[in-house]
């Protein structure tokens, strides 16, 4: 390789860019970054499968040692029965009876609920997990259609008092010991409270259409009256979603205006007005520390609408605001993951947006290409103390997060186009030589790359080279393989093309092994003359 070639290390970092131009891009930024997710310190992390789920066994808990002959059998076919036993487990996992989408999901004393519409359509019925799939619960009669909102509650301090409230727009708010369900009669007509919080100090609020919300007697959930220490405040507007925050306020927010709700009881209740141009999105709101939604103007927290009021400055998106502002009409549902500091909304065209935050730092925000629709979500912890993750399809399944290693069974594609990279010259042309990429991974991975050269310049022919890299990985020791390692593994990618600058695409398949991180590249390149 000629002595005068020049490395630029480029650090894989800052995620998704759709609004800045070519030449502010930062290295390491991406104009394409789908199915990648972006690690608390900053790296691009292949995501993680998901996979249907009933309460009976997962597809992805299969192990290589129940394939018949195994060990005897060669990697492939170890890899190819496997396959089979997971897609035999996943056949047998149905759909939560009845028709539609999936109405509401959430989880209780380490058992998951979901609802759903009859056959015919004329009622909604809950139901929950078991070893045998999907077991209906004894309710009232529930009007079909709604859109569950749940919260786990303590209404009387007692450790052995815990209970699920919700409500979907539809029916009176409910609440749920994980026996009994009973409904809970307000003061408002129609008796359909769209959404709901609960106080540190007790009190069940519950919002209904027309622009006003219930707040509760203090550790009574069942009583509004004045008499009792109830009330009912009215706001104008329809009110998009309730909060509570770390300081005890709560955020009552409508589609264009955002209020805060401060006290603790009747005796010291007072709402103000925080942002009177800006409000929050159906479905968006999560709590992040401080609450995250989505806005008419982005993805917005509320401590910088504090901080700045309605400007735009408030919010948080601007770097993938192209992305946003053609979806605002088609939100579906919103989780977060704690464990891993990241906010997901999903929408109704099977794609996903994610942010990762650390210490209120934004890391950066990524694409997901789903191969089903959302409907619903929840986010919790499991009996262990695990956290949980799960979706509502429009099909009627449930779906369990960060499980498997495969879009319920199907492969799913992972891609990254890094920006034009100039290696610090952007007027200099350069006879790039060789692309070096650090990926870290537990297994073997196989992925395609190309080279774009002046901004896709039609005159310049593209690179193409299949490549595979990995740690040491044996079958023969499959249910010992620490999946969970790193390792580090370099792969050098010869490449030939003369530019000013240089733009690396790389896309991974599979459906099969776990998550690999990329976390850098290195472009080596010999210097040529000044663009004339």
């Amino acid at each position: 390789m000629a002595s005068n070639t020049n490395v630029s290390a480029i650090l894989l970092a800052g995620g998704l860019n759709l609004s800045a131009s070519d030449q502010e891009l930062a290295p390491g930024e991406c104009v394409e970054l789908f199915n990648y997710e972006i690690t608390t310190t900053g790296r691009y992390q292949r995501v993680k499968g998901f996979e249907r789920f009933s309460g009976q066994p997962a597809p992805s808990d299969a192990r290589a040692s129940d394939v018949p002959g195994y060990p005897a059998l060669t990697p492939e076919q170890t890899i190819a029965g496997l396959k089979l036993l997971q897609a035999e487990r996943r056949d047998l996992i149905m759909a939560v009876p009845g028709s539609g989408p999936v109405l509401g999901v959430f989880g209780f004393k380490g058992v998951l609920y979901a609802f759903r519409n009859t056959v015919d359509g004329s009622a909604a019925k809950l139901y929950k997990e078991s070893v045998n799939g999907w077991v209906e619960v004894v309710t009232p009669v529930l009007q079909p259609g709604g859109y569950y909102e749940t919260r786990e509650a303590n209404f009387t301090g007692s450790a052995g008092t815990m209970e699920i409230v919700g409500v979907d727009g539809k029916n009176p708010a409910f609440r749920f010991d994980g026996d009994t369900f009973t409904q809970i009669t307000s003061i408002i007509t129609p008796d359909a409270p769209t959404h709901l919080d609960i106080l540190p100090s007790q009190i069940l609020i519950l919002s209904f259409r027309g622009g006003s919300f219930l707040y509760s007697a203090v550790g009574d959930p069942t009583k509004f009256s004045s008499v009792d220490g109830g009330g009912e405040v009215a706001v104008g507007q329809e009110i998009t979603g309730i909060e509570v925050q770390a300081d005890a306020t709560t955020a009552i927010f409508t589609r264009n205006r955002t209020y805060m709700f401060y006290g603790s009881s009747s005796a010291d209740f007072q709402l103000k007005a925080l942002a009177l141009r800006s409000g929050a999105i159906e479905k968006t709101i999560q709590s992040m520390g401080n609450s995250i939604y989505l806005d008419d103007r982005g993805l917005t927290r509320l401590d910088r609408v504090q901080q700045f009021g309605d400007f735009e400055s408030a919010t948080i998106s601007q770097k993938v605001q192209p992305a946003l502002l053609l979806r605002l009409q088609n939100v579906k549902a919103s989780s977060v993951s704690r464990e891993k500091n990241q906010y997901v909304l999903y929408f109704s065209d099977q794609t996903a947006l994610t942010l990762t935050q650390y210490g209120g730092e934004i890391m950066g925000y990524t694409m997901l290409r789903l191969s089903i629709t959302p409907n619903c979500a929840w986010s919790g912890e499991d009996q262990n103390g695990k956290e949980v993750g799960f979706l509502g399809g429009d099909d009627g399944y449930v779906y369990r997060l960060e499980s498997g290693n495969s879009f319920d069974g199907n492969a799913y594609a992972s891609t990254l186009q890094t920006g034009f990279m100039a290696g610090g010259s952007p007027e200099n042309k350069k006879r790039w030589r060789k692309l070096v990429v650090e990926v870290q991974s537990a297994t073997k991975i196989f992925a395609q790359h190309k080279c774009y050269y002046d901004y896709a310049d039609p005159n310049i022919p593209l690179d193409e080279v299949i490549l595979g890299s990995g740690s040491k990985w044996d079958l023969s020791e499959w249910d010992m393989a620490d999946w969970g390692g790193a390792s580090t593994s370099w792969s050098d990618l010869y490449i030939d093309g003369v530019s000013r600058n240089i733009s690396i695409y790389m896309r991974n398949e599979s459906d099969f092994y776990p998550p690999h991180v990329m976390s850098q590249m290195f472009l080596h390149a010999s210097p040529r003359g000044r663009r004339r």
